[in-house]
This record gives C-alpha cells, structure tokens and sequence, in this order.
C-alpha cells in the first residue's frame, strides 16, 4: 500500500455536498470525486448532513461497529425520512433485514441463510451455467446486442425465481417492479419516485400472496417453501417479514447483480488485456470477479446512524447522527491496496468492501460471485472479440447502485 501522510479529519459544516448524484459526469466516473474527498484534511457532508466516510480504514470500521444501525429511522431530523424509508414506515409494514437490528436481523437472516452457504450456492453453478449459455445463444443470432437487455437483467431475475420456484412463464413480470424499488434507495428521490414504486410493492405483494398459498397446499423443494415451512414450525417469520424478505431478495439480488455484469464486462472491455488473460485462463475467473467487484462496486455506499456515542474518523458521533460509508471510494484507496485504479485481475482482492462488513455482509454474496464468474467466463471463451459498439455507454440515474442503461456491442 502507499504510504500517504493521514491528515485529520474534522467537521465541516461548510463543505456543501459531498456527491452529486444526478450529474451526469460523476455518474459516468465518480472515481476522481472519491479521490479528492479521501485526500482531503476534512471530513465533509452530504447534502443530508452526513459525515462521508472514503478512506478503507474508516468506512470498515463504521460497517463493522454494532453502535451504527443500518436502520434510518435512528436519525434526528427529515434525512431519516428519505427514499426508501418512505416505502417501509412503521405504519406501513415490517422493517426488512437490509434495515434491521438485531436480535430481529439476527434471526431473519438465519432462516435466509440456508439459501445461501457456500454448499448451496455452488450446486446452482450448472443450471446458471446452463441460464447464460442459453442466453449467450439467442445474443449471438444478432451482430449487434445491448449486453444490458440481453444477459446482465434477464440472468439475476432467472437465477433467483430458480430459487423462489417462480414458473418461467412469470419472470418478465418482475424486473421493472425491482427497478421502481430500487430507485428509492438513492436519499434524495422526489416524492414521484416514492410513490411509483408503491404499486411495485403491491405487485410483490398481491404475486407472492398467492403463490404462498399455493406452497402452503402444495410444498416443493424451493426456498419459498423453505420459508414457510419455518414460519408454520414457529421460527417467528410472520407473514409481512416474509413478504419483505421476498422483496429484499429481487431488489439486492438481482439489481446488485445486473450491475456487477454490466460494470465488470464494460471494465474488462476497456482493459483488453485482462479481457484476453481471462479468456487464456478460465480459472482465472474467481480472482477476476474479485477485482471487477472492487474496480467499479455495483454499490457505491451505504449508511448508518449512530445509536450511542461512537468515535470515528478523528470526530465523536452523537446518537442520531448518520454517516455515508463509501463502499466503491473505500475500494480504491491507495491507503489499503497498490495501484488502486488499475484492473489487475490476477490479484483478486477478496477483502474488498463491494458486499459491505460486518452484520450487514451482503447475505447473497456467493450468489452474486458465482453468477460474475460464470459470466465473465462465458463471454470471453464465446466472443473472444467482442467490441464496445458505444465508448461512452449510458449509465442508469441511481447513486447508490452504479449501473448502465445500455452497454452495445459488436460480436464479430
């Protein structure tokens, strides 16, 4: 790591915003911003009043402290009444784990988890194999496709309707009530936003409704059945904890996994040289999704409100008082790794910050890993000379999840 002189870090309450989100140059690199806020003597704010965290020290430090809640409602003032949380208020329904403390969290993500070890997760690798060599098929009959519509959106949604035991015929129905959702999740979506995605969790809703009735008449080997079997053995999962963790599963399992396609095959397409290492080495691909995932992460930050006094990064953080931790700016930290904005595949950095630390480490981590090295595999053996048909592809309006819109391409 390079060795940079740490400066200390104090408020200030005049730094103005520290992102922003809807300029279009800072979604399409935003790396250089993290730079500069990571160098500076200052830890500044967001434009909601929360201390920013970019330097890999402070913000693994601040995911890992059981004191900073994940949960916004711990916030003083309007911030913890933004986007998302206005999906889920108290009067509304369940808080989902993604929000939760323990011992509620703790337990909820038991009972998710049996979906998710390692064991599990592998024995997928020749039905999503199988899920991107079908989908490879139908993009090579073009000779040019947007890889975004034709492998990076369809395969998260396949992967975890597999798991739910969603019939085929119905997987189309769910990728635009995910996208509604996940938009929340950026703090400063207007009110339009919000209230598109109600509709979406009602379509989540009123799908799964049914479909649980007919698991409970008719239990199959699924994860739905899974989770209903344990609600009826009394494992305390009622029936709105069900529905939210349902809801949890396609808006962090499956944007999160579109994103790391899309920004891994874009990574690897400006980088030819470790597109054509991954293709002379196919076991290359673990390390390589590794690298991918801390190169550009598909989540940018996350957030956490103190619930006791916690000190952090040279200042004393007051209950009620909240900090963005910069996952992706964390990742590039010249502090924590060499040469931090170069894509060297072959080192593999697996602890990296993409699936956040601690309590909160993304619960479908294996999932995700095992679908990017799936893929990443597949299209460099399939297309060896694959071509950006568009140098400057488009990139999706969210902050917190850095995605493209569209990424064409040639498949000579």
């Amino acid at each position: 790591m390079t060795d940079l002189p740490t400066a200390p870090q104090v408020k200030d309450a005049s730094a103005g915003r520290a992102f922003e989100g809807a300029d279009a140059a800072f979604r399409r690199n935003p790396y250089p911003r993290y730079a500069e806020l990571r160098d500076s003597s200052t830890l500044q704010l967001s434009s909601d009043g929360l201390y920013v965290l970019t330097r890999h020290a402070d913000v693994l430090a601040a995911v890992r402290d059981p004191r900073l809640s994940s949960n916004p409602r711990h916030r003083a003032g309007a911030a913890g009444r933004r986007g998302l949380n206005r999906l889920a208020s108290a009067e509304e329904g369940p808080t989902s784990m993604l929000t939760s403390d323990p011992p509620d969290h703790t337990r909820l993500r038991r009972l998710a988890n049996r979906a998710f070890t390692p064991r599990a997760v592998e024995a997928l690798r020749p039905r999503v194999t199988q899920l991107v060599d079908d989908l490879l098929d139908q993009a090579a009959e073009q000779e040019t496709c947007d890889l975004m519509t034709a492998l990076a959106e369809p395969l998260p949604v396949m992967v975890i309707c597999d798991l739910l035991g969603v019939p085929s015929s119905d997987w189309d129905r769910f990728k635009p009530w995910s996208t509604a959702i996940t938009r929340t999740l950026d703090g400063d979506v207007p009110d339009e936003v919000v209230e598109a995605a109600r509709p979406a969790v009602e379509g989540f809703v009123m799908y799964f409704a049914e479909l649980m009735g007919e698991r409970r008449a008719d239990p199959r080997d699924d994860l739905l059945s899974a989770l209903i079997a344990a609600e009826a053995e009394g494992d305390k999962l009622s029936e709105g904890e069900l529905f939210s963790m349902i809801i949890l599963l396609f808006v962090a399992g499956h944007e999160t996994t579109t994103n790391l396609i899309g920004n891994g095959t874009l990574a690897l397409m400006r980088h030819r040289d470790q597109f054509d290492a991954l293709r002379a080495d196919p076991p290359l691909a673990a390390a390589a999704t590794e690298e991918l995932l801390r190169y550009d992460s598909p989540v940018q930050v996350t957030g956490r409100t103190a619930t006791e006094p916690v000190d952090i990064a040279g200042i004393t953080l007051e209950p009620g008082e909240g900090v963005v931790c910069g996952l992706a700016a964390a990742n590039r930290d010249p502090r924590w790794i060499e040469q931090p904005d170069a894509l060297v595949l072959a080192r593999g950095a697996g602890d990296h910050l993409s699936f956040s630390h601690g309590m909160h480490h993304c619960l479908g981590a294996p999932l995700a890993r095992l679908e990017g090295q799936v893929v990443f595999d597949r299209l460099t053996q399939r297309f060896p000379n694959m071509e950006l048909a568009d140098d400057d592809p488009p990139y999706r309006e969210h902050f917190v999840l850095r995605g493209l819109a569209a990424l064409p391409v040639a498949l000579p």
